[in-house]
């Protein structure tokens, strides 16, 4: 089909990033293989074996919580005052609910920049979220 670039610089970008992970060791090499009919590519889990090792998970949500996307900022921006779910969807142009709470919500709650109003009722239908202010 002619769609790709004939150099492989894709499979050495998928080796390089993946070598950047925490917890990553040469046993989590990618593995490439192919037949006359396909192509296979094995990512091993380079987290599988971080459920006992508290410094590489704390590693890996320091770093997601410090590189916000825009839309995350611009919730965090308009959460001065309670906002619902629906507001902040509308505000920030998005029509599918779940999949704005599971990209965006979700994780701005987990990080603690967000927090939910009625905490005891995740679920109610007056549930509101308003930024957490840093000190």
């Amino acid at each position: 089909m002619k769609y790709m670039e004939r150099r492989g610089s894709g499979l050495r970008k998928i080796v390089s990033e993946n070598e950047k992970l925490p917890g990553y060791i040469a046993a989590y090499k990618p593995e490439f293989t192919s037949t006359a009919t396909d192509f296979r590519v094995i990512l091993k889990n380079v987290n599988y074996n971080l459920e006992g090792d508290g410094h590489q998970v704390i590693h890996q949500v320091t770093h997601q919580v410090i590189e916000l996307s825009p839309v995350s900022k611009q919730i965090l921006a308009f959460c001065t005052t309670p906002k619902s779910k629906k507001e902040l969807a509308v505000f920030c142009g998005f029509k599918d609910l779940r999949n704005f709470t599971l990209k965006y919500i979700n994780p701005l709650l987990e990080s603690g920049h967000l927090e939910m109003t009625i905490p005891d009722k995740p679920k109610s239908r007056n549930q509101k979220y308003i930024t957490v202010r840093s000190e």
